[in-house]
C-alpha cells in the first residue's frame, strides 16, 4: 500500500509532504518490525516507543510515525502525528481495508462477564450455522483454530489484521471483548460494532483509572461518537447502577436485560443444580426455556446478554437456546474440576471484590457442607481492594487460605498482609500460605464429602508471575493432579 495515498483517507491533517513510499505492514513493537513496515511509536505505560525507532529502522522499517520531531532525521520516511494511538487505529483500518465493515461484530465491555459472553455468542453463532471469530482473554479464534493473544483486547493493528484474516476465511460474525484499557488506549477506535454490550461496572483496575467515575468514563467511550466505534445497537444491564446511568445517556436503540421485569430481556424462572441451571427468559421474541451447564446468578446475566445480542442480530430463538445449551464450561469461569471425587472443586478467575463475592454467593446456593476458599491478589495492582477481598472471603467461606496470585515485583508477604487486615474482620478461620501450590494442596487434602473447594484469582491462566519470572502454573491442572493423587489414580488415563 502506498503510504501517501493511505494517509489522504485520514481527515484533519495536511499529509502532502509525506513521501510516496510503499509499506508492507504496520508495527508498534520494534522487535516485530519486518522490512517495509510502517513503525508507529506509541507511548506504553512504562516506555515511549520513540526510544526504539533506531531498532525499528535497523530491522527495515520503511516509514516512522511519531508524536515528536525526530532529531536527527532518520533515513526512513518520517512524520509527526498528534496522537500515535489514534493514528495506529486509523491507519490499521485503512491498511486492512476495514474488515469490521464486512462483518457483524458484537463488542462486550464491563468488569465481569466479557469472556463468558463471547464464548456464548460463539456457540450461538455455530448453532445458527454462522461462521464466526472471537477475540478476548482466552486468545483469538477463527472457527475451530486458536491464535495467541497477550491482551484482553489486541492492539489496533493486531485486531484489524486478525479480523481481515477472519473475513477472508468466511467469517461473517464475531465477538470481541472490549476492555476499559483498550478504550482508553484507542485499540478499538473506529471499529464498527453491530451490537455493543455493557455488562456491569464494579471495583477493579483503579490502579490505572484512579477512581470509579474515570473507569466508567472509559467504558462510556465505547458507545459515544467521539470514539467512532459506530455501535449500531446497545445491550445494557439495567440492574447495574452504571448500566442505568449509561442507558439514560445513550442515543442508540437499547435492549435492556436484567432480573427486573421492566427489561426487554428478563428472567421469569430459574433453578440451580450442582451441574448447571434450568432457566426461562422472557424476550420480545417469546419465552426461551433452556438448560445450561453454567451455574450461578452471574452466568444468568451472561446468558441474558448473549441472548439479547443474538436477537439484535436477527438470530432465531431456537438457535439461541441450542447454542447456549451446547456451550461447555468456560475455561477458568466457575469451572468444575472433577475426577469422580465426593467433594466439589471449582476454579474461577475472580480477582476483584465483586467477582469474588458473586462467586462465593453462587457457591453458597449449591448443596454443600463447607466452603474452603483459596485466593490471593495480584501485585503491582490496586492495593485498596485487598482487605475488601479478604473480608469478603472470610464472610463467605468456612475456611480461607490466602496465598500468592501473581505477585509480580511486590513482596508476596506484603500483599498477604494487606489481605489479612480484611480477613481479621471476617467470621471464619484463615491461614496465610504464600506458596500457591501448597495452599491448593492443603485445601484439597482438607476437603470432606460434600465440601466445596473454591480456587479463585487465576482461572484460565497457565502461568504465575513472580518478580520478573513467568513460571508455568495452572490451577486447573494442579487441582486435578492433586485430586487424582488423593484418590490413588496417579498414572491412570
Amino acid at each position: 500500500m502506498n503510504l501517501h495515498d493511505a494517509l489522504q483517507q485520514i481527515p484533519g491533517m495536511d499529509w502532502e509532504e509525506i513521501p510516496r513510499v510503499d509499506i508492507c505492514g504496520i508495527s508498534y513493537d520494534s522487535r516485530t518490525v519486518q522490512k517495509g513496515d510502517l513503525f508507529v511509536a506509541i507511548r506504553g505505560q512504562k516506555k515511549n516507543g520513540a526510544l526504539f525507532i533506531p531498532q525499528a529502522i535497523d530491522r527495515g522499517a520503511a516509514a516512522i510515525a511519531s508524536e515528536s520531531e525526530l532529531n536527527p532525521k532518520p533515513q526512513a520516511a518520517s512524520f509527526i502525528v498528534p496522537d500515535a494511538r489514534k493514528f495506529l487505529a486509523e491507519i490499521s483500518r485503512i491498511f486492512f481495508r476495514d474488515p469490521p465493515a464486512e462483518m457483524k461484530l458484537v463488542g462486550i465491555t464491563g468488569t465481569n462477564g466479557k469472556t463468558t459472553v463471547t464464548c456464548l455468542a460463539e456457540s450461538i453463532f455455530r448453532s445458527a450455522g454462522i461462521r464466526s471469530c472471537r477475540a478476548g482473554t482466552l486468545g483469538m479464534k477463527i472457527g475451530d483454530r486458536n491464535f495467541p493473544s497477550d491482551r484482553t483486547t489486541p492492539e489496533a493493528s493486531d485486531l484489524y489484521g486478525f479480523l481481515r484474516r477472519a473475513a477472508a476465511e468466511g467469517c461473517t460474525h464475531g465477538a470481541v471483548e472490549v476492555s476499559s484499557h483498550s478504550l482508553a488506549l484507542k485499540r478499538v477506535f473506529g471499529v464498527k460494532f453491530a451490537v455493543g454490550v455493557f455488562m456491569n461496572l464494579t471495583r477493579d483496575h483503579l490502579d490505572y483509572h484512579g477512581d470509579m467515575d474515570s473507569y466508567f468514563q472509559a467504558k462510556r467511550l465505547f458507545f459515544q461518537e467521539e470514539n467512532e466505534n459506530r455501535v449500531e445497537e446497545a445491550v445494557v444491564n439495567t440492574d447495574d447502577a452504571y448500566g442505568r446511568r449509561l442507558q439514560a445517556a445513550l442515543r442508540l436503540p437499547v435492549t435492556r436485560f436484567g432480573f427486573d421485569n421492566s427489561a426487554e430481556i428478563h428472567v421469569s424462572d430459574y433453578r440451580s443444580r450442582l451441574d448447571g441451571m434450568d432457566l426461562s427468559l422472557a424476550t420480545p421474541a417469546g419465552a426461551i426455556r433452556l438448560r445450561t451447564r453454567l451455574i450461578g446468578r452471574p452466568n444468568i446475566y451472561n446468558i441474558m446478554a448473549a441472548t439479547a445480542s443474538a436477537l439484535c442480530l436477527g438470530i432465531a430463538p431456537d438457535a439461541i437456546r441450542t447454542g447456549i445449551e451446547a456451550a461447555e464450561e468456560i475455561p477458568g469461569r466457575i469451572q468444575r474440576i472433577d475426577a469422580g471425587q465426593d467433594y466439589t472443586v471449582i476454579v474461577d478467575y475472580a480477582h476483584s471484590p465483586d467477582a469474588l463475592e458473586n462467586l462465593l454467593n453462587t457457591v453458597s446456593l449449591l448443596p454443600h457442607d463447607r466452603i474452603l476458599t483459596v485466593f490471593g491478589c495480584g501485585g503491582d495492582r490496586d492495593r485498596s481492594k485487598r482487605p475488601v477481598m479478604g473480608e469478603i472471603a472470610a464472610n463467605g467461606s468456612s475456611r480461607v487460605i490466602a496465598t500468592s496470585d501473581n505477585p509480580r515485583s511486590e513482596d508476596p508477604m506484603a500483599i498477604l498482609k494487606d489481605i489479612e487486615s480484611g480477613l481479621r474482620r471476617g467470621a471464619c478461620p484463615y491461614e496465610i500460605m504464600p506458596d500457591r501450590r501448597r495452599a491448593i494442596e492443603t485445601a484439597i487434602a482438607a476437603a470432606h464429602k460434600g465440601d466445596i473447594v473454591v480456587i479463585a484469582g487465576k482461572g484460565h491462566e497457565d502461568y504465575q508471575i513472580i518478580g520478573s519470572r513467568v513460571i508455568p502454573f495452572d490451577d486447573r491442572k494442579l487441582a486435578l493432579e492433586l485430586i487424582r493423587k488423593r484418590m490413588g489414580l496417579e498414572g491412570e488415563n
